[in-house]
């Protein structure tokens, strides 16, 4: 799917989401920052459980990776220099 990531379209999986779906588990979301010399670790739950119905299933993949990446982003901008991509994230 494709979602706005800091202010730019990009590519994110839809494999985690639909694995918990089959799963019927829950998903959380992991963030490790390191600020004045020291590591935090977030955790955070992103869904209970993740229902992809036939009919809406782009919908609701589309919505997933759209508040991954909001979040993604939060913690992006907390530390903007402890993220990177080893490919072309924005397809430049």
């Amino acid at each position: 799917s494709t979602a706005d990531f800091l202010g730019a379209p990009a590519p994110f999986a839809q494999g985690p989401y639909i694995l918990a779906s089959l799963l019927k588990c829950p998903v959380y979301l992991f963030f490790c920052l390191r600020q004045n010399e020291r590591f935090h670790i977030h955790f955070e739950q992103f869904a209970e459980r993740i229902e992809l119905p036939r009919k809406t299933r782009a919908a609701a993949l589309q919505a997933l990776a759209q508040r991954y990446s909001k979040r993604l982003a939060h913690y992006c901008r907390q530390a903007p220099l402890q993220w990177f991509n080893f490919y072309d994230f924005w397809k430049t």
